[in-house]
């Protein structure tokens, strides 16, 4: 009876010291990749100085990534979502995969460029990105984004 108390009280003391102290298979269950993994959110704020009428607030954001080296390589869609816009200027946060850079097809080779590209038919009658609707002013500015952090500024304007 006694040698069954020992053993028990033995079994114990093992059973709470590895509660306490984490071995070094513990601390591996946590790699590199898996966090580089994580979503990061790219925050984008849509200004202009037209006078913005909005009928449907439904837009669309899409983030684009293409090698910097290949000129004529078509860009890999990272990743999109909606959005209900009431106003502009207006800011959003777009969620991007932790991973972005390697998503893009062919692999880079000296460097990425990222972009954003919008769908919305904000004047309400059925047809996105055409007269009358709101949309990334080019003339002011390349929608180009990167992914660092900041807010990153858009141009809009009203298509004539």
């Amino acid at each position: 009876m006694k040698n069954h108390l020992l053993l028990f009280m033995a079994a114990g003391t093992l059973a709470l010291s590895s509660c306490t102290q984490p071995g070094k298979k513990d601390q591996a269950t946590t790699p590199a990749s898996t966090e580089s993994v994580k979503s990061q959110n790219l925050k984008i704020e849509f200004t202009g100085t037209d006078a913005f009428t909005i009928k449907n607030a439904k837009l669309k954001v899409s983030l684009y990534g293409v090698s910097e080296g290949l000129q004529d390589a078509p860009a890999t869609l990272i990743t999109e979502s909606e959005f209900e816009v009431k106003t502009i200027p207006y800011t959003i946060e777009l969620p991007v995969p932790g991973d972005a850079e390697s998503k893009i097809n062919p692999k880079p080779t000296n460097g990425v460029k990222y972009y954003i590209a919008t769908e919305w038919d904000s004047d309400g009658n059925g047809k996105a990105n055409e007269k009358g609707d709101i949309f990334i002013d080019h003339d002011k500015a390349f929608p180009n984004v990167k992914l660092n952090g900041e807010t990153q500024k858009i141009y809009v304007k009203v298509l004539k």
